[in-house]
């Protein structure tokens, strides 16, 4: 028998804002993993991390990172409107890639990444954490363990009134095209996929934009999905709600009873049909954006450490992001969107 790799992932962080000072404590914090190194082009922000984690080797250009010796793979933190190329760079370098969301704001050039991969052979993981939630674990096991019979309907809501003008937050969404959609609903449209276990088949959208929001483009996203067995999913989520104070449900009406989620984090409980009242479902503990990474991280090292599939690879995401697509294409037509002749369109059809 051949003894599986031990040895800490030796990992190399691309891109420093607040995501990557969250990404260097989730590297730093693990033992199955090492921050062998750190790039930005900011001088501020390569200052703060050399501060944090002295003697880390830091970087100013991916060329000089990528030259250095002693990476096993590379987490990319930077705006996805680079990512194309920084990922052509980082597969001819021979390294796997976990990438944040969304891989690229263009179809082509995220499948353009996921075919360099795969011809590389190299693992493609995206970083959809909010699947490693606590709450969203509990969600698909709930709806898969068929205690409530078949799911039938779902109402997901997400009112926020985001502030991208706030300490700590990026900036390129707020000139960005479809900041909400490819920002924030991408997270949300990938949990209904994930917690269902299952396919949209065709999906009706509308995004707009408020007459107060603060961003340049559309803020706000609404759509009914077609699922694979008829399910059916309302949702709706802003970025500039009129409130500050945020809204969540996500509601799974079941055969045999209900599935309510209050919480983005946390708080999810059941009734049957028949309840008078929710029964909370007990979920650990977990410290939102950090242990969710961790957690796909640490999947991601055993994968690797056994010679099997990484987590959200690129494959899968591709499903994720051909959903705003056709979501966007939706609201611009008019019309509902067939998800078959929408892959068969738009170079997908080897996902069908």
């Amino acid at each position: 028998m051949i003894a599986l790799n031990t040895e800490p992932m030796h990992v190399l962080l691309v891109g420093l804002g607040n995501r990557g000072n969250m990404w260097a404590e989730v590297i730093d914090g693990l033992p199955d993993a090492v921050l062998s190194g750190a790039m930005d082009i900011d001088p501020q922000r390569r200052a703060v991390i050399a501060q944090k984690y002295p003697g880390i080797p830091i970087y100013d250009t991916l060329g000089e990172a990528l030259t250095a010796a002693g990476h096993d793979a590379v987490v990319l933190v930077t705006p996805p409107d680079g990512h194309l190329a920084q990922a052509e760079q980082i597969f001819a370098a021979g390294l796997p890639l976990i990438a944040e969301k969304p891989l690229t704001v263009s179809l082509p050039d995220s499948i353009k990444i996921v075919a360099m991969a795969e011809a590389a052979n190299l693992p493609l993981t995206i970083c959809l954490n909010f699947r490693y939630l606590p709450v969203s674990q509990a969600k698909r096991r709930l709806v898969l363990s068929g205690d409530f019979g078949a799911p039938g309907m779902g109402q997901f809501v997400y009112q926020r009134n985001r502030d991208g003008l706030r300490p700590g937050l990026n900036r390129y969404p707020l000139s960005m095209q479809h900041p909400m959609m490819l920002e924030q609903s991408i997270h949300h449209l990938d949990l209904i996929r994930y917690c269902y276990d299952r396919e949209v088949v065709s999906l009706s959208c509308r995004t707009w934009n408020p007459p107060w929001s603060m961003y340049a483009h559309d803020s706000s996203v609404q759509c009914l999905l077609t699922m694979e067995g008829g399910l059916q999913v309302n949702y709706i989520g802003t970025w500039t709600s009129g409130w500050n104070e945020p809204h969540f449900l996500w509601r799974t009406d079941c055969a045999d009873g209900v599935i309510i989620q209050r919480d983005l984090f946390t708080d999810i409980a059941t009734a049957a049909r028949t309840d008078t009242t929710l029964t909370p479902v007990p979920i650990t503990d977990a410290r939102a954006y950090y242990d969710d990474t961790a957690a796909l991280l640490k999947t991601f090292i055993e994968a690797r450490r056994a010679g099997s599939a990484t987590p959200c690879d690129g494959r899968d995401h591709l499903r994720t992001l051909a959903l705003c697509f056709a979501g966007i294409e939706s609201s611009a037509s008019g019309t509902i969107v067939d998800m078959r002749q929408f892959y068969e369109r738009n170079g997908l059809s080897h996902l069908i």
